[in-house]
């Protein structure tokens, strides 16, 4: 099963989550919910922007990521499209 975009990013964490998928698990739905401890079709749902998750599964997918994806990405603009870059911002 592999991962389907949307036409709009829904949020940041979303496009995180689905540029994990696509470049850690080869886009493969199975390979991200065996390392993330999260079902397909909320993986599927995730990234659709259907769902914004709550504190379990915030938590879970943080730890998945090392903290790559947290609760504020979740809750912002995407900073991109599906397939860009993560935006660092190094202090001067």
């Amino acid at each position: 099963m592999k991962l389907h975009l949307p036409a709009v990013v829904p949020n940041e964490g979303a496009r995180l989550l689905a540029r994990r998928i696509m470049f850690a698990y080869r886009g493969s739905l199975p390979l991200a919910c065996r390392s993330t401890k999260v079902p397909v079709p909320m993986l599927q749902r995730l990234v659709n922007g259907e769902v914004v998750p709550g504190e379990e599964l915030v938590a879970d997918i943080a730890k998945a990521t090392a903290g790559g994806i947290t609760r504020e990405h979740w809750r912002s603009k995407p900073l991109g499209g599906w397939c860009d870059a993560q935006i660092i911002s190094i202090a001067a």
